[in-house]
């Protein structure tokens, strides 16, 4: 419902969003939570990621990995979202690229130096201007989402993951959140970077500045993927 009505705003068909702000605890039957991927299932993704020519096998599970952000996010990227901001590459999630689940969503996200290392600025720099994922036609709703999602679940289920608790689409998110609290990274950051939605109103005031963000996310270490040249990009 909330996603309903954001999508009424950003269309200029509702004032505000009425369920902006309020949660309910959803408790999922025993055995079907969803989790995060482990650190080899991390591995086996990224390492045939960089294999893939396709630029959507390639980079969004890279970009899932390393910013914790919804598929349908980024398959919606465009050249101008990838920007150098107080001299730290980052990525911007907005809703002039396309529809954002909340208002929450709306964020600045700074490239983590193992997406950087991996070849990712290299392949933004090829994309002359638009949408990073060109070759992903929008579904019938207008979104390249839709199909990248469907894409991307297929790609991982291929590689043998095929434990229902696992999301293609969502599990990378969980594995954020999960390395944010193992790393010690500040929960009010680590919900600004994933655009999670804070429960505190204090968190409510003020900015996050980029500076801030990337020193809390560097404190997530680069997956060892072993003989695999990260440096390796399309």
């Amino acid at each position: 419902m909330r996603a309903i009505l954001q999508w009424g705003v950003q269309n200029k068909l509702l004032g505000s969003n009425a369920a902006e702000g309020i949660s309910l605890e959803l408790r999922a039957k025993q055995g079907e939570r969803k989790r995060s991927f482990t650190d080899e299932e991390a591995k086996t993704i990224l390492r045939a990621a960089l294999l893939e020519k396709e630029p959507v096998k390639r980079w969004v599970p890279w970009i899932g990995a390393y910013t914790g952000a919804r598929l349908s996010e980024i398959c919606q990227l465009r050249r101008e979202d990838v920007l150098k901001i107080e001299d730290i590459w980052c990525i911007k999630f907005v809703p002039e690229a396309g529809s954002l689940k909340t208002a929450g969503s709306e964020r600045i996200v700074p490239a983590h130096p193992a997406l950087v290392e991996c070849g990712f600025l290299k392949f933004v720099a090829e994309v002359r201007s638009g949408p990073l994922f060109a070759e992903l036609s929008p579904d019938k709703f207008g979104k390249r989402g839709g199909n990248g999602t469907k894409m991307i679940g297929r790609f991982v289920r291929q590689l043998g993951l095929k434990d229902p608790r696992l999301s293609p689409s969502h599990s990378w998110r969980h594995r954020i959140k999960t390395l944010g609290r193992k790393h010690g990274l500040a929960q009010d950051i680590l919900n600004a970077i994933t655009g999670h939605g804070s429960k505190s109103v204090a968190d409510s005031y003020g900015e996050f500045p980029v500076e801030a963000l990337y020193r809390e996310l560097r404190k997530i270490p680069a997956l060892n993927l072993g003989g695999f040249a990260q440096g390796k990009g399309t």
